[in-house]
């Protein structure tokens, strides 16, 4: 008699690297990767995941066990990142498998699925998340080539900022400074809603064209450390301001 195959189950990871300080201040961790985005922004460095996504092969269950596992004593946690993870209704359920491996989870969002984000948060599901706001909200159509959904990204920050006193919930709000698509008053702009909004801190990326969605975003020059640091103490005036990812 043949053999049925059987389904083999999976959470819609597409990648992931086994051990990572950059993804999650503070901790060692297994970042995991998943596909789609409602975005398309033409500076964005994981163009396969979100072009791609459905030609990308699944992780199994199984074997994202054994990689989660094998490092038992070494990671902190799990970060989870993309493409746009809050696509995917499988999400709640990846986290509570990383739960219940005795793994925290960090989240890594564009924050235009708020209700999804809630949902985490209800069910403390997440012990951290980064939001990306990828620029002032009146310019979040030119940066993200999408519809424009800067209203869910405000609603998201609401969350984030009503939550983090609540609970055990690390928050952090970060833009990777583009020229073109994120000018110095964008983010003065950004800087002020955040703190009007109750946020605490608030991060500026610098820039890398190394790998880009768009290949005309790799001809864009990142703006130098000494610039950024002037613009991060200016945006100061609003909130704490912090720079990462500095080259030169």
């Amino acid at each position: 008699m043949a053999v049925k195959d059987v389904a083999i189950k999976s959470f819609g990871v597409k990648g992931f690297i086994p051990l990572s300080m950059l993804d999650w201040e503070g901790r060692l961790v297994t970042t995991i990767f998943m596909g789609n985005c409602n975005f398309r922004c033409p500076f964005c460095h994981n163009a396969s995941l979100v072009l791609d996504h459905q030609n990308l092969p699944d992780i199994p269950q199984d074997t994202l066990k054994d990689i989660l596992t094998s490092k038992g004593g070494w990671v902190d946690g799990v970060c989870i990142t993309g493409g746009e993870p809050t696509l995917s209704s499988s999400l709640p359920e990846l986290a509570r498998f990383i739960k219940n491996l005795g793994l925290q989870v960090k989240l890594d969002t564009n924050g235009t699925q708020p209700r999804m984000l809630k949902s985490l948060i209800d069910e403390k599901l997440i012990a951290a998340v980064a939001l990306d706001v990828k620029t002032s909200f009146s310019k979040y159509l030119l940066a993200t080539q999408r519809p424009d959904l800067s209203d869910k990204v405000k609603q998201s920050i609401g969350l984030l900022v009503e939550a983090e006193p609540n609970g055990n919930l690390e928050v952090e709000f970060r833009t990777t400074v583009v020229p073109t698509f994120v000018e110095p008053d964008d983010v003065l702009e950004i800087a002020a809603y955040l703190a009007k909004a109750g946020a605490k801190h608030y991060y500026l990326q610098q820039y890398n064209p190394k790998v880009t969605l768009e290949p005309s975003a790799a001809n864009i020059k990142p703006l130098s450390k000494d610039f950024l640091a002037d613009l991060a103490q200016k945006a100061s005036k609003s909130l704490p301001v912090h720079l990462r990812g500095l080259r030169g």
